[in-house]
């Protein structure tokens, strides 16, 4: 069908640009959370008690639906990217390496102002510095990227958390009763938290600092790293075998949704039940149950990739992908868009919503985000070539001014 090879201008892939729209709204259903309570939220229902009601499902929904798996589809579209655009300048008679190098260079950039000056959970680093070393792999086979990505993104991760658990056993007691306490809001770790996002800009800073750091030089190299590259590497092995242009069968895209929903869903649904046995335990949730999640919402994401393969191949549901696409065309954009609206909406340099919110509440400022999005996305377009961020990142990487005005 045509519609599975449609381009967008002379070079885009429809479908790309789809399924990366889903994915930028996607990750603010769970990055709303980290924007307007205290972090370790984030994880557990149990720090503001939201074990019953629109709240109690709200989580759990998201739970199952969205948490690392938006993630997860930006992360194997990262990979994909790397592929194309390398390709793509080399067939120009481009030096590719030196554009890698210049992109992820200032992606890196990017990534860094954004963590330290605006949002600690930042992900633009993490996938500048991924993206140098997976650029190495992109002439591999997809059967080795894919059998490779595969390992690396559950074996050492997984790997590294049941070893951490392992050694509390060793911990001074002071480190595990504070691991113990940042489910309590009452504790002063999490009192402290929310001083400082309810004050000034340059209050939240140390609290900010601080844990950028810890996910740049502790997360990144024991978990981030390894999941990250290893769901890029089976991005490539997707953009390969065409499964992301939406050229693969329906029957293809309809048994891979069917099978991953089996095996995705049910090792949620293992680890929501331990985390109940075990009381919400924080420990056992970052180290140990936790770990259900992190295999089982890579499955999930390629339930969502294969939906929305289905729904290009198709040719469902028209307006609604010409509005994902232009959104997903802007995606650094709107990732950034939606730090910038959610830091002024709820920390104390803006509205002030901070720790105020139900999370059953966080939706409707979603939707409204979203709606906002998807029209500045479609109406930017209509008279520019790139989203603002994108045109920024993109002379940048040339060293050059880019035409932006169609």
């Amino acid at each position: 069908m045509q519609s599975s090879q449609a381009i967008l201008g002379k070079d885009r892939i429809v479908s790309i640009d789809v399924l990366r729209g889903v994915a930028v709204l996607g990750i603010l259903l769970m990055n709303i959370v980290s924007f307007s309570m205290v972090t370790s939220a984030y994880e557990s229902p149990a720090v503001y008690g939201d074990f019953s009601g629109a709240d109690w499902y709200t989580w759990l929904i998201l739970h199952f639906i969205a948490d690392t798996k938006f993630m997860s589809i930006f992360s194997i579209l990262f990979g994909a990217g790397v592929c194309i655009f390398m390709n793509r300048a080399q067939a120009k008679g481009k030096n590719a390496w030196k554009l890698q190098t210049s992109r992820m260079g200032w992606l890196f950039v990017i990534g860094m102002l954004h963590a330290y000056l605006l949002w600690f959970g930042d992900i633009l680093v993490t996938y500048a510095l991924c993206g140098m070393l997976v650029a190495t792999m992109r002439n591999w086979k997809p059967s080795v990227l894919f059998t490779v990505g595969f390992v690396a993104m559950f074996a050492v991760p997984v790997g590294f958390m049941l070893l951490m658990y392992w050694t509390i056993q060793f911990w001074p007691e002071e480190e595990v009763l504070r691991m113990q306490n940042s489910a309590s809001l009452a504790s002063p770790e999490m009192q402290g938290e929310i001083v400082a996002y309810t004050g000034s800009w340059l209050g939240q800073l140390p609290h900010r600092a601080t844990i950028a750091v810890m996910l740049q030089f502790i997360i990144f190299p024991i978990y981030l790293f390894w999941h990250c590259i290893g769901l890029m590497m089976v991005g490539m092995a997707a953009y390969k075998w065409k499964v992301l242009s939406a050229s693969r069968s329906t029957l293809f895209y309809s048994s891979t949704l069917l099978v991953s929903a089996f095996i995705g869903f049910p090792l949620i649904a293992i680890g929501v039940w331990y985390k109940q046995q075990h009381n919400w335990d924080p420990a056992l949730i970052r180290f140990l149950d936790g770990n259900w999640n992190s295999v089982g919402g890579v499955f999930v994401a390629f339930v969502w990739i294969c939906l929305v393969m289905l729904v290009c191949k198709l040719g469902w549901l028209t307006c609604a992908r010409k509005a994902l696409a232009a959104t997903g065309r802007m995606a650094l954009t709107n990732y950034l868009g939606q730090t910038i609206i959610c830091t002024l909406l709820f920390y104390g340099h803006g509205l002030g919503w901070y720790n105020q919110l139900e999370r059953v509440e966080l939706l409707y400022v979603v939707g409204t985000i979203w709606v906002f999005q998807i029209l500045y996305s479609i109406l930017w377009l209509k008279y520019f070539r790139f989203g603002p961020f994108e045109w920024l990142w993109r002379s940048a990487t040339y060293m050059k001014w880019q035409p932006l005005v169609r």
